[in-house]
């Protein structure tokens, strides 16, 4: 994580001379030699203008010809973006002071500096108050007199833009060595806590502004003017290739993630038509379909609920009114007298329907009768005639235009002369008294000659057709 938001991430700091920047000049006196250099100072980074420091020049003091070093274990950094009084350091460090190459072999998190409040007890950048800690034991001293024995306070000045990067975004605990430049403000070292140009915090601790010309930390990585630092730096593979295998991993777990969806899609889709036949598949949609126009009809039974409550008038249907099934079938017996119920109307049958509905009646009666003689074998004599009619009569029933189409099959229907028949009638009474004896009385009836047959009655005589 470090490394990824080192990689994405930024100082929050900006260089330049302009309100709300840091930046620093450095030059030299090459009559005077490197004892008299000086660098100009801008930081502008305070809300306030009193603690401004604009174009200040810094005197430096160099060794013997060179640079002043000192190396250590970086413990804590603070960065200060606000500072509360005119300072030309931007961070500040907590060193604990060793030689480079041991420093490399500090294990990581054996080291420490308590500080109670670091907005309080780090108030500036060559002055805080903490206790060090090595290996869970303190050190011996109280937190006032930080920094204690073999310990370093630094309050840094980048001498370039590229240290003032690496001064910003430096991570803390691990190895560092600075070189540079000591300044006369704050500065509290002794000649005996220098050896070589090297800084030496062995014997009592050290605090002062120091600017850092170049920097090397961690496996021997450098910072300079020629050097720029590289934030969340990765070992080994380095952060360009590793912020390229970062990101064709996002993007290749996207197409990933959008093509394992597809297959488990399509394969649904394939295992469905090989579990459902064509047959079941055509019934499915037709009971989506079916959903659709339920949900339609529930829609206007609801919208004509609606109108029914408001009282608002709903129009009335152009189409033909239908007949309703269930209401006549709701009547009485079917030999009752029944009215034929209208859908959506209140009107009865007429007489002419009522003359209809009787005709219909006689002659599937005379159909029967019929049948039943053709069963018997008789065409032209009149057996036992059936009792019934109306008022206890017995029906004169022509049987000739029925049987014309089966007797014209034949030869005798060709050869036998036509001949009147007659038909012999008996009046009954009907009251229960005993019957008297009446004449027989021989009614003729003329056959027509020519008769049309209906051609949407079949040979049986079915009228079911017609009757429904």
């Amino acid at each position: 994580m470090p490394s990824f938001s080192g990689c994405i991430g930024g100082p929050s700091v900006t260089w330049g001379s302009s309100d709300g920047e840091y930046s620093t000049s450095f030059s030299s006196d090459s009559s005077t030699g490197l004892t008299t250099n000086s660098i100009s100072v801008t930081n502008k980074l305070a809300s306030s203008t009193s603690h401004h420091v604009d174009a200040d020049e810094l005197e430096l003091e160099g060794c013997e010809n060179s640079t002043f070093s000192i190396s250590g274990w970086l413990v804590q950094t603070k960065i200060f973006d606000q500072p509360q009084t005119a300072d030309p350091a931007i961070t500040s460090w907590m060193v604990i002071e060793m030689p480079y190459s041991e420093a490399q072999d500090v294990e990581a998190g054996t080291i420490y500096v308590s500080v109670v409040n670091r907005e309080k007890n780090w108030a500036t950048p060559n002055l805080a108050e903490g206790t060090p800690m090595i290996d869970g034991v303190p050190v011996d001293g109280k937190a006032s007199e930080f920094p204690h024995r073999k310990w370093a306070l630094l309050a840094i000045v980048p001498a370039n833009e590229n240290v003032f990067d690496a001064a910003l975004q430096m991570t803390t605990n691990q190895a560092i060595k600075l070189n540079g430049y000591l300044t006369q403000i704050g500065s509290s070292i002794n000649e005996d806590q220098i050896s070589d140009c090297q800084i030496d915090a062995s014997s009592r601790g050290w605090s002062g502004h120091f600017v850092v010309t170049s920097m090397t930390y961690g496996d021997e990585r450098t910072v300079n003017s020629e050097e720029a630092y590289v934030a969340g730096d990765i070992p080994v593979i380095g952060r360009g290739l590793y912020t390229t295998i970062l990101l064709i991993s996002i993007v290749a777990s996207g197409a990933l993630y959008i093509f394992s969806r597809n297959q488990i899609m399509l394969n649904a889709d394939t295992q469905a038509q090989v579990m459902l036949s064509e047959q079941q598949m055509r019934a499915g949609k037709a009971a989506r379909h079916e959903a659709a126009r339920h949900d339609a009809r529930m829609a206007a039974v609801a919208k004509a609920k609606e109108s029914e409550y408001t009282g608002k008038p709903t129009k009335k249907s152009a189409a033909a009114p239908k007949f309703d099934i269930h209401a006549a079938l709701a009547e009485g017996t079917p030999g009752s007298s029944t009215g034929h119920y209208v859908a959506g109307s209140s009107v009865t049958s007429t007489d002419e329907a009522e003359a209809m509905e009787d005709m219909i009646t006689e002659m599937q009666e005379e159909q029967a009768f019929e049948q039943e003689l053709q069963e018997k074998g008789l065409r032209n004599i009149i057996g036992d005639m059936p009792k019934g009619g109306i008022g206890g009569k017995r029906k004169i029933i022509a049987t000739k235009p029925h049987t014309s189409r089966l007797e014209s099959d034949s030869p005798e229907a060709e050869t036998e002369p036509k001949r009147k028949p007659s038909r012999r009638t008996r009046k009954t009474r009907s009251d229960d008294s005993e019957p008297e004896p009446v004449e027989e009385v021989e009614e003729e009836v003329e056959e027509p000659t020519t008769r049309r047959v209906d051609s949407e009655v079949n040979d049986d005589g079915d009228y079911s057709d017609f009757s429904l």
